[in-house]
């Protein structure tokens, strides 16, 4: 039985998957960020509209007001743009390298040892990746 490493293409997919994953969560993240900032314009921008309209009444402006803070712990702990951002590059990263593999460019002219080279890149890549996504998950928030 083969094993799943020394089997053709592996490392090809392995490349590909984790372009695809970057792509995909890149993506998300950065709706989830535009949404979210778009809202918090919006709101924000709503609380002296509605102070002005509801003379007297401070409870509209509160209830935007208090809105505005909860978007904003969600951007604190989800981090968003800093995910898009992170996972934007490494999508780059590992296209870059597929490319180089594509056209059998150095480090990738090599048959023999391409598909272990294309293996070790991507993974570097994906660690990088990850150990920045831990420091942004280590970061507390300034009060």
């Amino acid at each position: 039985m083969m094993n799943e490493a020394a089997e053709p293409n592996y490392a090809l997919k392995l490349a590909n998957d984790s372009y695809n994953w970057y792509r995909e969560h890149a993506i998300t993240c950065r709706r989830a960020y535009r949404l979210q900032e778009t809202v918090i314009l919006v709101i924000a921008a709503a609380i002296p509209a509605s102070a002005a309209l509801m003379n007297n009444d401070a409870r509209v402006p509160a209830v935007l007001g208090a809105l505005i803070v909860v978007l904003a712990g969600l951007r604190a702990i989800f981090h968003w743009q800093e995910n898009y951002l992170r996972y934007s590059g490494a999508r780059e990263a590992v296209e870059a390298q597929r490319r180089l593999y594509f056209t059998g460019a150095p480090p990738y002219a090599d048959p023999a040892t391409r598909d272990q080279e294309l293996a070790e890149a991507v993974t570097q890549i994906e660690q990088e990746e990850m150990a920045g996504w831990i420091k942004v998950a280590a970061e507390r928030p300034k009060p």
